[in-house]
């Protein structure tokens, strides 16, 4: 299996990218939430959030996976890094109380690589057994 994202694999990782940018612009709409003693937790989850998103962006740039035995940096750690994100940002969220930001794309946003990842393994095993099929 190459290294490499295809085609798809880009799409999907620019999607979520996009879904996760998206709510990091929405966050800064969120009133009452930016001022008071609970700025801190949104200054974070922001902070996370555009990691997240930029983290995505830049894989689906440079063609790589964040999930695999890869030799890039990004296939090694990038979904362990996704990964830790998502727990910072639960534990930000329980321990400030700050329940008006809906951090829906993160989560699942965690486990995209390695759906990405599987049906990528899938394609190029069925690329593989056709090449086979027809040198028989």
């Amino acid at each position: 299996m190459p290294n490499r994202l295809t085609r798809p694999g880009v799409l999907a990782y620019a999607v979520v990218g996009l879904l996760v940018g998206s709510n990091a612009v929405w966050m800064p709409t969120v009133d009452g939430v930016w001022s008071g003693d609970r700025a801190w937790a949104a200054v974070i989850l922001e902070v996370i959030v555009v990691a997240a998103a930029g983290l995505f962006l830049v894989a689906a740039v440079a063609r790589t996976p964040l999930f695999g035995d890869g030799p890039h940096l990004l296939t090694k750690y990038g979904w362990f890094v996704l990964l830790g994100l998502a727990v910072i940002a639960l534990a930000v969220v329980w321990v400030s109380g700050v329940e008006d930001f809906g951090l829906w794309p993160t989560f699942p946003a965690a486990l995209v690589p390695v759906g990405v990842s599987g049906l990528e393994s899938a394609y190029f095993k069925g690329q593989e057994e056709r090449r086979a099929a027809r040198t028989k």
